[in-house]
């Protein structure tokens, strides 16, 4: 039978590997706006209405949706020469707070995100140009930080069970 933190595990991954999917979607459609739009300019003398604003929206869904599965590759920028110093269980330790820390912080940020949120789908808030709605934007970029969250939470009891591993 599979332990309940593999499964959770394979489950945020799973997600994360969803979401870099839809990452890659918003990337790709961020540089057809942008294309579209200069050729519509400089050819037909005919920008695309709202690049700008797509392009703004796009942006922020783009890295939101990337920032779990950057992190489980570890592909963020770290500065960490003093922690190499260290014997590896104390390396581990600290590394397993860091990831504790970053919980909290992204969880405190995803609150304040989708209460932002919750303050823009009362007021109906929409962009200037195209009168898209925002705050499904907010609640999706607030979904992407409880990943974001999860995936640090197994990470950092993947590194407090390699501190109490013999090595």
């Amino acid at each position: 039978m599979e332990k309940p933190i593999n499964k959770a595990e394979k489950i945020i991954n799973g997600i994360a590997n969803f979401q870099q999917l839809l990452s890659n979607f918003a990337l790709i459609f961020i540089m057809s706006i942008i294309t579209f739009d200069v050729l519509g300019r400089n050819i037909m003398n005919k920008p695309l209405k709202g690049t700008y604003e797509m392009t703004e929206l796009g942006a922020a869904l783009l890295v939101f949706l990337a920032l779990a599965i950057t992190h489980r590759k570890d592909e963020h920028i770290t500065i960490d020469f003093v922690v190499d110093l260290l014997p590896a269980k104390v390396r581990h330790i600290i590394n397993g707070i860091v990831e504790l820390i970053i919980v909290a912080v992204v969880l405190l940020m995803s609150q304040h995100i989708f209460n932002n949120g919750l303050r823009m789908m009362e007021r109906k808030t929409t962009t200037t140009d195209l009168s898209i709605t925002v705050y499904p934007f907010l609640f999706i970029i607030t979904i992407t930080l409880v990943v974001f969250a999860l995936m640090a939470i197994i990470k950092a009891i993947s590194y407090f069970r390699m501190a109490v591993n013999k090595e």
